[in-house]
């Protein structure tokens, strides 16, 4: 493991930014991508930001993963600079019609030759498809243990092992996985760092390794080429509408009179909060 005692894995996907204006292609069956502004996914960040932090408090190595066309080396370059130490991109320009079947098979065969992956963490979803099968999908193929939803990762590598924390409605699940394992992860399991122009810098020097598509035995995988493409894959989009946005002003009323009552203002601050998850949906 080159001299490191922990190797972590980070998949991360490339997705459109959360601030683009989405438009249907000509054919109404994805969204329109010449003009879109790219991003690394969200959920992601945190993935990455939680292997770093597992790094600077250990003796490890982060390794960066993604799949997709030339532009997705942004994304490695972005993790890159949060702190990882090296990225492999899978390239397929034709990525984007590829199900989430077939793509587990192609990461967890790459994460095979790989060997020695005490860890790997990705986000809980890809925002683009509300896409969370993935990382379930590659822990199978490795025949790996996996965790979803972690909101808290404690790591051991005296026993090899980690905890896992996930929120569930009325309370928490806690679970122990010893290494290899796949973590998926959620919002507030930490506060992803932003690439610092130092780092950016360095991450300019950091391995990038590019496998091509073609250089994997996709026969070996039970594969097709056709199979990776639109054509093979084993969910059809047959259309898509883009949701109108609603603008709407919403008042919360307080007491009438000067003296505002502590049961009112925890209505104000409860009314809040659930407009904040349920309409604007950013916690």
């Amino acid at each position: 493991m080159g001299g490191f005692s922990l190797k972590i894995l980070v998949i991360v996907r490339q997705t459109p930014d959360t601030e683009a204006k989405i438009q249907a292609n000509a054919n109404n069956n994805g969204i329109e991508t010449s003009s879109i502004k790219w991003i690394l996914n969200p959920f992601d960040e945190f993935a990455v930001e939680e292997a770093v932090k597992i790094k600077e408090s250990s003796d490890a190595e982060v390794v960066m993963l993604t799949v997709g066309p030339e532009r997705s080396v942004e994304v490695l370059r972005t993790a890159l600079a949060m702190g990882g130490d090296s990225s492999i991109h899978i390239k397929d320009e034709n990525f984007g019609d590829m199900d989430s079947y077939a793509l587990a098979k192609v990461i967890a065969s790459k994460i095979k030759s790989i060997g020695d992956v005490d860890l790997i963490l990705t986000g809980k979803k890809w925002i683009d498809e509300e896409s969370g099968q993935v990382a379930i999908q590659v822990a199978e193929e490795l025949g790996i243990p996996q965790a979803t939803l972690a909101t808290k990762v404690d790591v051991n590598e005296a026993s090899k092992s980690v905890k896992v924390q996930s929120e569930i409605e009325g309370g928490q699940r806690i679970v122990e996985l010893t290494f290899p394992a796949m973590i998926s992860c959620e919002r507030g399991l930490n506060e992803p760092r932003y690439a610092s122009l130092p780092g950016i810098m360095k991450a300019k020097k950091k391995p990038l390794e590019e496998v091509l598509i073609d250089s994997i035995d996709i026969g070996e995988l039970g594969l097709t080429k056709e199979g990776l493409g639109s054509e093979g894959s084993r969910i059809k989009v047959d259309s898509i509408e883009i949701p109108v946005i609603k603008r709407s002003l919403k008042i919360l009323k307080g007491g009438k009179s000067d003296m505002v009552q502590a049961d009112e203002v925890q209505k104000a601050s409860d009314d809040l909060v659930k407009l904040l998850r349920e309409e604007a949906k950013i916690i």
